[in-house]
C-alpha cells in the first residue's frame, strides 16, 4: 500500500536518479539484474550475521528495483518482458532473503513456510489481476494495489533483522496481512469474471 499511496511523492527524486543512470547509458535490464544480485548478496550477508549491512544492501536493491522502471519510462524502453522479469526477480530476492533467515534463525521455520505459501497465493492473484484488468497506469502491466506490497515486505525484513528474537511473531503478523491482501484481490478477480459469465 505504501508503494501505491506514496510513490508519487518520491517520484521526482527517482526521476533525478534515473536521469543520472540514463546519462551513463545504464539499461533498465542491467538495473533489474543489479537489484537482483544485491538482493542475493544481502541474503548471504544475513547468513554471516551482519544484519545492518544486509538491511542496507536490501534497501539498495529495492531502490534499484524502483529505478529500473523509472529508467525504462524515461528512455521509453518499458516492455512487458521487462516488467515480467522484474516481477520474477523481485520474488526471488524475497525467497532468498527468507531462506537465509531460515538458515540463520531456524526457530521461525513455520513462519517462513507460511510466508512462502502466502506469497504464492498473493502473487498468483496479482498476476491474474494483471492479465484480466485493463492497464490504466504508467507501468507496463496492470498493477493491482494491495495492503502488502514491496515496501511493506522490506520493512518487515528490516524488523526481522533488527529484532531477531521476535522473528516468528513479526513474520506471522505479516503473513496474515499477505493472505488478507490475496483474499481481497481474489474476490475482486472473481467479481470481475462474473461480469463476463
Amino acid at each position: 500500500m505504501i508503494d501505491s499511496k506514496w510513490r508519487s511523492k518520491f517520484q521526482p527524486l527517482f526521476d533525478k536518479m534515473g536521469k543520472k543512470l540514463v546519462t551513463h547509458n545504464i539499461t533498465p535490464q542491467a538495473i533489474t539484474w543489479g537489484a537482483f544480485v544485491l538482493g542475493v548478496v544481502a541474503s548471504i550477508v544475513v547468513i554471516q550475521g551482519w544484519m545492518l549491512l544486509s538491511i542496507a544492501l536490501l534497501w539498495l536493491s529495492g531502490l534499484l528495483d524502483v529505478l529500473d522502471g523509472t529508467v525504462a519510462r524515461l528512455t521509453r524502453k518499458s516492455t512487458k518482458a521487462g516488467a515480467y522479469m522484474d516481477l520474477i526477480l523481485d520474488r526471488m530476492v524475497e525467497a532468498f532473503y527468507i531462506l537465509a533467515f531460515a538458515y540463520k534463525f531456524p526457530e521461525g521455520n513455520y513462519a517462513y513456510l507460511l510466508f512462502y505459501i502466502a506469497v504464492i497465493f498473493n502473487f498468483t492473484t496479482f498476476i491474474v489481476a494483471a492479465t484480466l484488468f485493463q492497464n490504466k497506469g504508467v507501468k507496463s502491466i496492470h498493477y493491482d494495489v494491495g495492503i502488502a506490497e514491496r515496501t511493506e515486505t522490506f520493512i518487515i525484513f528490516t524488523l526481522m533483522g533488527l529484532f531477531s528474537y521476535y522473528i516468528f511473531p513479526i513474520l506471522m503478523i505479516f503473513n496474515v496481512i499477505i493472505f488478507i491482501t490475496g483474499i481481497i484481490r481474489f474476490k475482486r478477480v472473481l467479481n470481475h469474471c462474473k461480469l463476463f459469465d
